[in-house]
């Protein structure tokens, strides 16, 4: 079964005041922290950006929105619009702890007859790290056309497979460090948050 890789890289970062996808966490730039982890899931990567010159560093495909300033939903409508594959992974470059663990765990609890894979960690759903199933693509475009840009509302219209993090290995091999993997930036207080998590995570042998 082939996957592909999509990589958000939009959004204002108005909160953060920076690109947070270019700040750098332990001297590498956080985006590609986690193309690296990407990589190690499969060849196929897109990264869905309307800033083209920011990211060629990556030497990955970019991909443009076809819908302008859409936020979430028009960059997994420009990935899935984009991809060869009937399966992809949607990635935020907001969470610089992802793990190709992680997502071949995901992955696994795929199941045919589901349009999505997605973990609800501590009660909250992470529909930025998740599977995505082509087929959801008429209703992800339907949204876009009506302006129903809440990614609750696209759920509700798809068959969802929801994974507690009760569910992975991973969570019950080391706890603390699942958690990290579900953490994501938004402020200059996460970031330097970030920092800290990665010493920590360093020091365990992560």
């Amino acid at each position: 079964m082939e996957w592909t890789m999509l990589l958000l890289a939009g959004g204002k970062s108005s909160r953060m005041g920076v690109n947070k996808a270019l700040l750098k966490i332990g001297g590498v730039v956080n985006i590609s922290r986690v193309a690296s982890e990407l990589k190690k899931v499969s060849e196929k990567i897109l990264v869905i950006t309307n800033t083209f010159e920011d990211y060629r560093f990556l030497q990955l495909p970019l991909i443009s929105d076809l819908h302008k300033d859409q936020g979430p939903l028009g960059g997994l409508h420009a990935g899935m619009s984009s991809s060869k594959t009937e399966l992809q992974f949607l990635t935020a470059c907001d969470m610089p702890f992802v793990s190709a663990e992680a997502i071949n765990e995901i992955i696994s609890f795929y199941e045919t007859g589901f349009d999505a894979v997605i973990p609800e960690i501590n009660g909250r759903i992470q529909p930025l790290f998740a599977v995505y199933h082509k087929r959801c693509l008429p209703v992800l475009t339907e949204c876009l056309v009506k302006n129903e840009l809440k990614m609750s509302r696209f759920l509700e219209k798809i068959s969802v497979k929801i994974v507690k993090e009760t569910d992975f290995m991973l969570y019950h091999e080391n706890p603390e460090h699942f958690q990290h993997l579900f953490f994501n930036m938004n402020t200059l207080e996460d970031y330097q948050e970030a920092g800290y998590i990665n010493q920590t995570d360093l020091y365990k042998g992560w």
